[in-house]
Order: C-alpha cells, then structure tokens, then sequence
C-alpha cells in the first residue's frame, strides 16, 4: 500500500527541521566563538609564518632525497654550504666524528670527487650501472627555534635500497638535516646518516644515502 503524508504535516517538519538547524547554528556560535577569538590572538600572524617555514623545511627534504633517487648528484651537490658535510657515523650513538671511525665523512671537495667518479667511464665496480632509491617517513622538524649557528634540525627514518649487478642491499637508517637559510632558500650545513646496522654486516655503499 502506497503511504502518503498531508501537506500540514510535511510543512509542519520542514519548521521543525529549521528551528533545530537554526538552535545547532546558535550553539555552534556560541560555542566556537572564544575557542577561535583566542586561537586567533595566540597564533595570529606568527603562526603562519612558522608553519610556513617548517612546510618549506620538510619540502627540502623530500626535494633532496628526490635529487638522489633520480641520480641528479651534480645538483644535490650544490644543496651542501661551503662548509657542508656528509657524515654517516661508524657507531650507534656516535656525538663527533673526531678521534672516532666513520663510514663516510666528507666535505665538498670529497663530495665532488665521488660525485666525478659515478660519472667516470673507467670506474669499472661501477659497472654495470648502480641505481638507489629511498622510501622515507614525514621529515620532522625538531625545534622551531634555530640552534645557536642558526641551524634547524629536520629528521626523518627511511629505508635506502641499492641495486646492482641483480643484487639489493637493504639499508634502514634515519637521516638528522642540520639547515641553514640562505637567501630564500635552504641550505645544508650536515647530513648525518644513523644506520640501524651499523654495527653488523655492512656491504659496499657506492651511493650517497
């Protein structure tokens, strides 16, 4: 059987249905008003702006770590500041490089000098050519406030695979970013790279991590 509703009633609850939006509308107001009144007076424009830089900071990170996985070394070369290093501790834990083993610890000038060797057609452990790729996490901006020689320190864990001669080495690590804003960018005062492994079996890295 076919249900029908008289025309009272249906506009009966439309004026009901409307005096209860208008009644939520009101407690919503009411409600919300000094909640976003005093977020507006906390964050205001200093907000923004904050979050804007550490937006801008976690973007390098992805941007740099992207440089690396399409073999653009020659321009994640030039991310590094004139007195950049490249670093991967040789112990978990490790504070300093000084009077301690490292993996890797390299300035520019050791940068570029691995960076020609890639590219070098008698760099026969290189052949048959090696490929790298890196799955990383959300980069984390540790602190708001720069450290004392106007760093940030960004962070992130991934995990780097390299491929070469039908072989894949695995690498977990996470990678601590100490940058320094130059102009309207950023630039890279260290690279530091904690290998989760690093007191295991290590094989032959040939790329940058």
């Amino acid at each position: 059987m076919e249900m029908t509703q008289e025309p009272g009633g249906q506009q009966n609850g439309q004026r009901q249905d409307a005096q209860q939006g208008q009644q939520q509308e009101q407690y919503r107001s009411q409600v919300q008003q000094p909640l976003n009144s005093q977020q507006s007076q906390e964050q205001g424009p200093f907000q923004d702006q904050t979050q804007s830089q550490r937006q801008s900071l976690q973007d390098f990170v992805w941007q740099e770590n992207a440089l690396l996985d399409q073999g653009r070394f020659d321009e994640w070369y030039e991310l590094f500041a004139q007195d950049g290093l490249y670093w991967i501790p040789g112990e978990s834990g490790q504070e300093s490089p000084e009077g301690r083993m490292s993996i890797a610890l390299e300035n520019r000038m050791l940068m570029r000098l691995r960076i020609d060797r890639l590219s070098h057609h008698r760099a026969f452990s290189l052949q048959p050519g090696v490929r790298g790729l890196r799955v990383i996490q959300h980069p984390r901006l540790q602190s708001d406030q720069p450290d004392e020689d106007g760093c940030y320190t960004v962070r992130t864990n991934l995990i780097y695979s390299e491929y070469q001669k039908q072989k894949t080495e695995v690498l977990p690590a996470t990678a601590s970013y100490r940058l320094r804003a130059v102009g309207q960018a950023w630039e890279i005062v260290e690279k530091r790279v904690d290998l989760l492994s690093v007191d295991g079996y290590l094989p032959t890295i040939q790329l940058f991590i």
